[in-house]
């Protein structure tokens, strides 16, 4: 925890900003899911804005590439906990397309982003749109086995066994990603049923 707010004290300027950082790090428990997603919201704005105005990606805004992937990977974690009627998730969906749009963010980050989305879209009933999403992932970077991973709790969460044991199987047979344990672990998801 000390590591992680030394890295936003440093290197986040605005001090309302870093209120809000380390209030989410160090308050978590006693706030609400809907609180900690505005203020994350704003704090992705902010970085936005700020590499926006200066004409910058991450590193040269002097907020480097570790800062956000500790924001997006914990906002990831957010929208993943909430239920569908929880939270507007398109308002959620509008900043991360405009993440992924504003900067050349390092691969991490970008996939989370992307993931993130999926996540949402899964939530919102829109399978297809969100499946697509993360087919082009594939398609775009060969080398992560985390947007199989993505499809296969995707639709386990919403019920479709089938289609996450096909995303299971297609991921496994993928013997040149890194990290197959990752997706290989979800095998319990099948272990006694898959419909038809």
């Amino acid at each position: 925890m000390d590591d992680i707010n030394y890295i936003h004290t440093k290197k986040v300027k605005n001090p309302e900003i870093n209120k809000k950082l380390l209030n989410i790090y160090d308050n978590k428990k006693n706030l609400s899911i809907k609180n900690i997603i505005d203020d994350y919201l704003e704090i992705i704005n902010y970085i936005l804005d700020y590499a926006t105005k200066n004409n910058q990606q991450i590193d040269d805004a002097n907020l480097i590439s570790d800062f956000m992937i500790n924001v997006i990977g914990a906002f990831e974690e957010e929208i993943l906990n909430l239920k569908k009627d929880e939270y507007n998730l398109n308002i959620t969906n509008q900043y991360l397309d405009k993440l992924v749009n504003t900067m050349d963010l390092d691969d991490n980050t970008y996939e989370n982003s992307l993931r993130c989305k999926t996540n949402s879209l899964f939530k919102l009933g829109e399978y297809e749109l969100g499946e697509k999403i993360m087919i082009d992932l594939i398609n775009e970077k060969r080398n992560s086995i985390y947007a199989y991973v993505e499809l296969v709790d995707d639709y386990e969460m919403v019920g479709d066994l089938k289609k996450s044991k096909y995303y299971y199987d297609l991921g496994m047979n993928r013997t040149d990603l890194k990290e197959l344990d990752a997706l290989e672990e979800r095998k319990d998801y099948f272990k006694y049923k898959t419909n038809s």
